[in-house]
């Protein structure tokens, strides 16, 4: 049996696990009490001192990108405007928008135009609608209607900025092609003084000159063609009658002209009358016969007379054979004169050198017209190119012209255009602070308290029955 001290020493040990265990369960409670509190305490302090906030929201939406123009300019060119906007395939509009929303610019312009310090306007929530065009804009504030009213400023300024920036580019693009286009613009006048001093200096205005020219040629070759038959035509006939007649054309000039001069006629005359009457005294006379010989006498003076006055009508001597040919008084067997051949004769050899110097003509003008078809093909040539030239510089001046005017007309190339889907609203209920959601986190602390504390509660015991396990496994 146990002796009386250690059953007192017993009864101690006991009595000191009792307070020290009772000390652990106030020490645990009051940690717990103290934990548990302070959770509650801040979630009630929070919804006690936090101030209500009320939030606005409205949805934007960014339109996209404008239709694509195409303007022709007949014989010049073709001036485009692409459709779409400056960002690529992977690339959305709205980030830029939502970066522009909460920059100091934009909240600053907010602020001012609420006539409040920009720290209390706040920094607005953009938020992107995924798969639309979408921007939904929140703002927080003490009152609805102030809530309200920032939104709507901050939409204002935001657009305001958007204007400007698009102002901005417009001029930056402006002065980028203004150069290019005082470019061509010299380039143009250059083209157009060559083109002005080369008509002048060369007389070559258009092709119609050329035209005008070769349709001249051909009127000239086809006369040619015609007068060229013409005189072969009546050469034929010239030679035909010349042959006939056995006798030149110039033979037969000589002869009209000696029908025509009386003195000569009247020794022809007088020729023919003493050549008549020694004819016919010769076969009853001799020779010597006084008759015969002063008939012989005065036919040989006619004949010198007569020779003499052709030859000074004429200029060259004619001989007695030459008057015979050149007798006109003759007629063929169908009753035509001799001296009406004559007269056809020389009428026929007169056009026949009409006829060949109009060939002459024709010939040297179709050559003089050749001559200056090559000069004008030159010269063609050279006002082509400078007219070509001219073209290509007008083409280049007017489509830069259209395409400057064309964007002009496209201010939402860069910033597309945005529209409010909807208003900002009028909030009924305050977004913060939540107090269910509070309470539920108050709650959630508590629970994480109690759990922590229970764990170290059975720390210890847990520590002992570990101990033991192990120094069984020892033994």
């Amino acid at each position: 049996m146990p002796s009386s001290s250690e059953s007192l020493v017993t009864i101690k040990n006991k009595k000191t696990s009792r307070n020290q265990l009772l000390w652990r369960w106030l020490r645990y409670l009051l940690v717990g009490a103290i934990c548990n509190g302070a959770v509650w305490g801040l979630a009630l302090s929070y919804l006690k001192k936090t101030p209500l906030t009320f939030t606005s929201d409205s949805v934007i939406h960014v339109a996209g990108g404008s239709p694509g123009v195409s303007v022709n300019l007949p014989s010049i060119g073709q001036a485009n405007t692409s459709s779409g906007t400056s960002f690529g395939a992977h690339s959305d509009p709205r980030e830029n928008y939502k970066l522009m929303m909460t920059s100091e610019t934009v909240l600053e312009t907010a602020a001012q135009s609420l006539d409040i310090p920009k720290s209390e306007f706040g920094q607005p929530n953009v938020e992107l609608i995924n798969n639309t065009t979408l921007l939904k804009i929140e703002i927080g504030a003490k009152s609805p209607e102030v809530a309200e009213d920032k939104v709507w400023a901050l939409y204002q300024a935001f657009y305001k900025r958007l204007n400007v920036l698009r102002s901005q580019e417009q001029e930056e693009r402006d002065r980028a092609v203004q150069q290019a286009l005082e470019d061509t613009r010299v380039k143009l006048t250059e083209a157009q003084n060559k083109l002005s001093d080369y008509k002048l200096e060369s007389g070559f205005n258009s092709s119609d000159q050329i035209k005008d020219l070769i349709g001249n040629i051909g009127n000239l070759q086809n006369q040619l063609i015609e007068e060229t038959a013409k005189y072969r035509q009546v050469n034929d006939s010239l030679q035909q009658l010349s042959t006939t007649l056995d006798l030149s054309p110039q033979k037969a000039a000589d002869a009209l002209v000696l029908q025509t001069d009386r003195v000569f006629q009247q020794l022809l005359s007088e020729y023919t009358e003493a050549t008549t009457l020694l004819t016919n005294l010769l076969p009853s006379r001799g020779p010597n016969y006084p008759d015969v010989i002063e008939a012989r006498r005065e036919r040989q003076a006619a004949l010198k007379a007569l020779l003499a006055r052709g030859q000074e009508l004429l200029g060259i001597p004619i001989e007695q054979l030459s008057l015979e040919r050149l007798n006109l008084d003759n007629s063929n067997g169908s009753g035509v004169k001799r001296g009406d051949l004559f007269v056809q004769l020389v009428t026929m050899n007169a056009e026949l050198e009409g006829l060949d110097g109009q060939i002459k003509t024709l010939k040297e003008q179709l050559n003089n017209l050749e001559a200056e078809l090559n000069i004008l093909t030159k010269k063609e040539t050279i006002h082509d190119n400078l007219d070509r030239d001219l073209q290509i510089a007008q083409a280049v001046f007017a489509s830069t012209l259209t395409k400057i005017d064309l964007s002009k007309g496209d201010p939402f190339a860069s910033f597309p255009m945005i529209q409010i889907i909807e208003e900002p609203t009028l909030p009924e209920e305050p977004s913060a602070p939540k107090p269910k959601l509070v309470m539920a986190g108050a709650f959630i602390g508590s629970l994480f308290v109690s759990a922590g504390l229970t764990l170290l509660w059975w720390r210890e015991p847990l520590l002992k029955i570990s101990k033991q396990i192990v120094k069984k496994a020892i033994e």
